[in-house]
């Protein structure tokens, strides 16, 4: 079983994101908001997918990267409001949801940040993470990495230094981190840090779409305006699967 109270769970803000990133948030006592990092023009750094009657829609904020696309910071890109793209992503949202049971219970709250006058791309999407975390009841303890006085910079000594901070024993890694984390120089990192890895194996358990064939990696706003909230939670402890190094 995986003990939460000492878990420490680490992920840049993303746009939107799918329900895995809120498995991450369920199972860790903190979460760690990794904006300190480059940012990529082709992540879900800014984008991610609804469902809409004829398929997927792609949500993507125009950004400003004033550094060039390679040197900028999650945490220093700013929004492009010369496109309106708030109103698309509402009208679209709306479009895709209007008919959905936990629409209107859902959209109002979505609309009032996309509507506020957030500028900063990490700043919007840590928002929205924040008012889904609470709809879901998860009550993680949210920090925001370029906000702490760290001072690795190796990026798996940094991991370490993170948990260290928070008085967590264990880190939960999303799966995408197996291939550098898995090493024997890394483990041994922190095994001499007294720290344990555990790594995500998620595996979505299909709920109700209004598609014949289940689209399962969606952003989290499909499962949240076809189930609820509380159903949702029901989705995220079932298809909760964690692997231990």
């Amino acid at each position: 079983m995986f003990i939460k109270t000492d878990t420490c769970a680490i992920m840049q803000p993303t746009y939107l994101p799918w329900l895995g990133y809120f498995d991450l948030i369920a199972n860790s006592k903190d979460f760690i908001f990794l904006d300190d990092v480059k940012f990529n023009k082709s992540s879900y750094h800014h984008q991610n997918k609804i469902l809409g009657a004829n398929g997927t829609i792609s949500l993507s904020v125009p950004t400003r990267a004033h550094k060039g696309r390679t040197d900028t910071l999650i945490n220093e890109v700013e929004i492009d409001d010369s496109r309106r793209w708030r109103k698309k992503h509402l009208s679209s949202i709306q479009q895709s949801y209007g008919k959905a049971p936990y629409y209107g219970e859902i959209y109002p709250h979505i609309e009032n940040i996309l509507y506020s006058n957030i500028t900063n791309l990490s700043e919007l999407n840590m928002k929205l993470i924040k008012l889904f975390s609470s709809m879901l009841l998860l009550d993680s303890n949210f920090h925001v990495a370029s906000r702490m006085e760290g001072k690795a910079q190796d990026k798996v000594q940094r991991l370490i230094e993170f948990c260290q901070m928070q008085e967590c024993t264990s880190y939960y890694s999303p799966i995408g981190s197996l291939d550098y984390l898995d090493s024997y120089k890394n483990k041994e990192l922190f095994n001499d840090a007294n720290i344990s890895i555990y790594f995500q194996q998620f595996k979505l358990t299909p709920y109700f779409q209004k598609q014949v064939i289940f689209k399962p990696y969606m952003s989290i706003i499909d499962a949240l305006m076809y189930c609820g909230p509380e159903n949702v939670r029901g989705i995220l402890k079932d298809s909760c699967c964690i692997s231990k190094t």
